[in-house]
């Protein structure tokens, strides 16, 4: 069935693996097993997969290192973390890295297949990099420094930042609500898929990162506005 959903599950428990991808196998999905790190990059570069499913503690090569090496192949390719990690930290690692989804052990296999669905909904829905080009402008002016937007860059003069995917899809949402309030519910309804407190909590960090990039324009501003969400201030060219 060639057009059947392909997932790489990556997880060196047996039995976890087993219960996982006889679930989803029985759902229709196509779920190639690797039992590490390493074995699950080579899967990985071998096979073009819609979605990756992975452990955090792993043999030869942990999850969050894997998923930072899938990034910088491609920055579009849904990834759920399954861990028994269920600290904080954990899990805001997880988005910083770039996870569209994090569930803790022991496993719900329900709750599991509801999120994949979700996730691949999510990017069924989202326009690729050929249509961003014919719906949206290449380059995309905010005060001093252009966003290339396909490419994920931001750029000031002759200084090129290259960006992430969410670090690109949250400073093009901001710039499309600029000078007004925007709510924090809706930037994760918008450019996360959900107002889960953990994505939240990683809004605030990518809020930090862009007012970093943004500094070199004094009339560029980010306002957090307590309680409420936030304000991306441009002056307008007179």
């Amino acid at each position: 069935m060639s057009d059947a959903v392909k997932i790489l599950l990556v997880e060196d428990d047996r039995i976890i693996a087993s219960l996982v991808k006889k679930y989803l196998d029985i759902r229709g999905y196509v779920v190639h097993h690797a039992e590490d790190g390493v074995n699950g990059l080579k899967e990985f570069e071998k096979f073009d997969f819609d979605l990756i499913i992975l452990d955090v503690m792993m043999p030869h090569k942990d999850g969050y290192t894997l998923a930072e090496e899938i990034r910088a192949k491609d920055p579009y390719i849904p990834i759920l973390f399954m861990s028994s990690n269920n600290l904080p930290k954990d899990k805001i690692k997880a988005f910083r890295i770039g996870a569209d989804d994090y569930v803790t052990k022991p496993v719900n296999v329900e709750e599991l297949l509801l999120r994949i669905e979700v996730i691949l909904k999510r990017q069924n829905n989202q326009p690729k990099v050929d249509q961003l080009k014919e719906e949206d402008p290449q380059e995309i002016h905010i005060g001093k420094y252009v966003l290339d937007f396909p490419y994920q860059k931001l750029m000031y003069g002759d200084d090129v930042r290259k960006l992430t995917t969410r670090e690109a899809e949250l400073l093009r949402f901001l710039f499309r609500h600029r000078n007004n309030l925007i709510k924090r519910e809706y930037i994760l309804q918008e450019v996360w898929g959900d107002d889960d407190y953990y994505k939240g909590r990683s809004l605030d960090v990518f809020m930090s990162r862009l007012r970093k990039y943004l500094k070199e324009d004094p009339t560029i501003e980010i306002l957090n506005v307590h309680g409420i969400g936030f304000k991306f201030l441009v002056a307008e060219k007179v």
